[in-house]
């Protein structure tokens, strides 16, 4: 079952170069990783909120995830890294929709 991973960013406007520069060279790292799937990288419409920037991943597996965040993902995001980031791993567990006609469809899992 694929599992998808969200990461929050605090990012102050002024750093946005360098953040997504950072973000750039971490994500072209891991889309070469066996159970990536996709990405998007979302920015905020406003620069008031906390978190600016969210990076949702869908990956294959927790495992291959968690395989990917090996040496060369920790020569990328070493400890001093200067964004705070809130990190977690989902699993989905309902995909209702709406659809013409005003029907919903549900896939609960």
């Amino acid at each position: 079952m694929s599992v998808t991973f969200i990461n929050l960013f605090e990012v102050p406007p002024e750093a946005d170069a360098d953040f997504l520069a950072r973000w750039q060279a971490v994500n072209a790292y891991m889309i070469r990783q066996p159970g990536y799937l996709a990405h998007a990288l979302h920015r905020s419409l406003g620069d008031d909120a906390r978190y600016r920037f969210v990076n949702v991943v869908r990956w294959s597996n927790a495992e291959e995830f968690e395989a990917a965040h090996d040496d060369g993902f920790h020569a990328l995001v070493t400890p001093d890294y200067p964004y705070r980031f809130v990190p977690a791993l989902f699993e989905v567990i309902d995909t209702s929709a709406a659809v013409s006609g005003g029907e919903s469809t549900s896939a609960r899992v």
